[in-house]
């Protein structure tokens, strides 16, 4: 088994994914490149606090049943669209803000949304996130 080098490191998280858009022409690509640790943990903050679920006693561990549905699906939206915003960032190699993304046709935007999500699997990660809050969910009662 070959050992990992920081060049290797490096290559990878430089990769750039082709996703094609032909609603905006015949040719027409967007590139999007993984984001960061750091901001797919800012991502995961944000979608946090838009969810508005208070912190308990650790700032880390927070209670399932302050969870509002409603919330929970903006803020969701809210930290794909940032994560999408920080990928085009990357990928593009220009400045993506979440306004900018907002504009991306809708058709357009989810497929974006599932090549950045195949880079850093966030959407598995929120899942079990979901599955911790509803077994303490059901603790609680």
């Amino acid at each position: 088994m070959p050992k990992i080098t920081k060049d290797m490191v490096l290559e990878g998280y430089e990769h750039k994914v082709e996703v094609p858009a032909p609603e905006y022409g015949e040719d027409a690509l967007f590139l999007v490149s993984s984001p960061s640790g750091r901001e797919i943990t800012e991502a995961n903050t944000l979608r946090m606090q838009l969810s508005g679920v208070k912190p308990v006693l650790d700032p880390s561990e927070y209670d399932p049943s302050e969870l509002e549905m409603h919330k929970a699906l903006a803020a969701e939206e809210t930290a794909k669209r940032f994560l999408v915003a920080k990928a085009l960032s990357r990928g593009m190699e220009e400045e993506w803000s979440l306004e900018d993304v907002e504009k991306i046709m809708p058709i357009v935007l989810t497929r974006i949304w599932n090549a950045v999500d195949l880079l850093i699997g966030y959407s598995a990660s929120a899942q079990e996130q979901i599955r911790n809050f509803q077994r303490a969910r059901k603790g609680k009662n």
